[in-house]
């Protein structure tokens, strides 16, 4: 399980993710998380970014919140009417920012793509 802690909605809130994480969301969403994570890298890398589906979001950051709790034996601190009533937009950016974030540490995937090598001075590519 991977974590971090934000302030949302004026509250402290611990989000995580791993594999419960996954099944939180499917519960709220009856959808797979990894295209919504996709659909979310892929909205706030655009020029200009922007927020992907704003009720799979909100799902995605009770999950996570939901998660941790769960895992605490505790009441998760945020329910869907405090990111809906009360939440900034940008700290829903930066919740669902630290979640992209968690999911990539979680499967330990690269935050850069990986360059591709540069031939070595006087050998011949193969194909070239």
């Amino acid at each position: 399980m991977k974590t971090k802690e934000i302030k949302i909605a004026g509250k402290d809130v611990t989000l995580a993710y791993c594999f419960g994480s996954e099944v939180s969301y499917k519960l709220l969403t009856d959808e797979e998380i990894h295209p919504f994570i996709t659909e979310a890298i892929v909205a706030l890398n655009n020029k200009p970014p922007h927020m992907p589906d704003l009720r799979k979001t909100i799902f995605l950051i009770i999950a996570c919140a939901m998660t941790y709790y769960e895992s605490k034996g505790q009441k998760s601190p945020i329910e869907d009417k405090d990111l809906m009533y009360n939440c900034e937009p940008e700290e829903l950016g930066i919740a669902l920012g630290t979640i992209i974030n968690l999911y990539a540490e979680f499967y330990h995937i690269p935050k850069d793509e990986p360059k591709d090598k540069e031939p070595k001075e006087g050998k011949k590519r193969k194909n070239a």
